[in-house]
């Protein structure tokens, strides 16, 4: 993986999380509570998507 691939992935990591966190805390008005639901669901996403990528790749296997 090249080191521009890894800033490219992170730098919209971060965008991602701060704009959920805008959001949850317009939602719910508080920071804490922003905080707990953007943490958690950000958790949730990078897990669902690290399964996805590995499902892609046995499903790609088997069509070669």
């Amino acid at each position: 993986m090249n080191r521009s691939l890894v800033v490219k992935v992170l730098a919209w990591r971060i965008i991602s999380i701060l704009v959920t966190l805008a959001v949850m805390f317009v939602y719910l008005g508080d920071v804490r509570s922003a905080t707990g639901v953007s943490i958690f669901l950000h958790f949730v996403l990078t897990v669902l998507n690290y399964g996805y990528e590995i499902m892609w790749k046995r499903f790609t296997r088997k069509r070669e």
